[in-house]
């Protein structure tokens, strides 16, 4: 049998030394983006659980985005290692809702956050595409990537999986709320503008320029949400963020 970075379980449920086991030896450098893990028989055996408990552990994995499982046989078949899915997002969005986080710690948050990637990109000069889009689904599409892209162009390889689930636990309030915009013509011109002057302050290497504009951004966008229609029986759309869409 081929070397493996596993080693026998005596302690706790089995599922969850196989997980601690696979983040072990991602650690360590034994696995990494694009390592296939050995087969489930194989991994069962090395582990010395079931292999009941290594399924358990792999749903958990790729359930987190750790892991990428093409189910069947043959040669293409099993679990990868990624990082292509990420599983921050889904869990930031099940604790906010569980907590009853408010929205208006998101916002802090969020403000907190992209200040601070709009500094560091701005040091660097590396301004995010802006990019339009008439339908209302596809607008949110661009505003997300446009962020996202802002909180890569820091450098910083955390920023942009933070961005992505601040964004997730708040998601479908956005989008009720865009929805609900009566002239949204000039609602989107008003984002528009806001992201290009965002990208100029970027590019201008204007670092509190930018910081400035993305939280006068931000906390513009908030108060345009929060003043909106009611939504999920009632609840004001201010009142916590615990919902899927998009957001500006």
């Amino acid at each position: 049998m081929t070397a493996t970075p596993f080693r026998p379980i005596g302690r706790r449920r089995a599922f969850e030394d196989v997980i601690l086991q696979v983040e072990d030896a991602i650690a360590d450098g034994l696995l990494g983006q694009g390592d296939r893990l050995p087969p489930e028989r194989e991994l069962a055996q090395s582990l010395g659980v079931s292999r009941g408990s290594v399924r358990e552990a792999l749903r958990v994995l790729e359930a987190f985005g750790v892991l990428a499982a093409r189910r069947g046989r043959g040669a293409g078949a099993g679990s990868t290692v990624t990082a292509e899915h990420n599983g921050l997002a889904g869990l930031l969005r099940i604790y906010a809702s569980l907590l009853k986080v408010p929205l208006s710690d998101l916002v802090e948050l969020r403000v907190a956050i992209e200040a601070m990637t709009a500094r560091a990109a701005a040091a660097r000069r590396d301004a995010p595409a802006v990019h339009d889009a008439e339908e209302r689904d596809a607008f949110l599409q661009a505003d997300t990537e446009f962020h996202v892209a802002l909180a890569t162009a820091s450098g910083n390889v955390l920023a942009p999986l933070l961005m992505e689930a601040l964004r997730e636990a708040i998601a479908r309030q956005m989008r009720a709320a865009f929805a609900a915009v009566e002239d949204w013509d000039a609602t989107r011109a008003r984002i528009l503008a806001d992201h290009r002057q965002i990208a100029e302050r970027v590019r201008e290497g204007d670092a509190d320029g930018a910081a400035a504009a993305v939280e006068r951004h931000i906390r513009g966008f908030y108060e345009l949400l929060h003043a909106g229609p009611r939504v999920d029986g009632g609840t004001p759309k201010g009142s916590s963020g615990t919902d899927r869409g998009g957001d500006g």
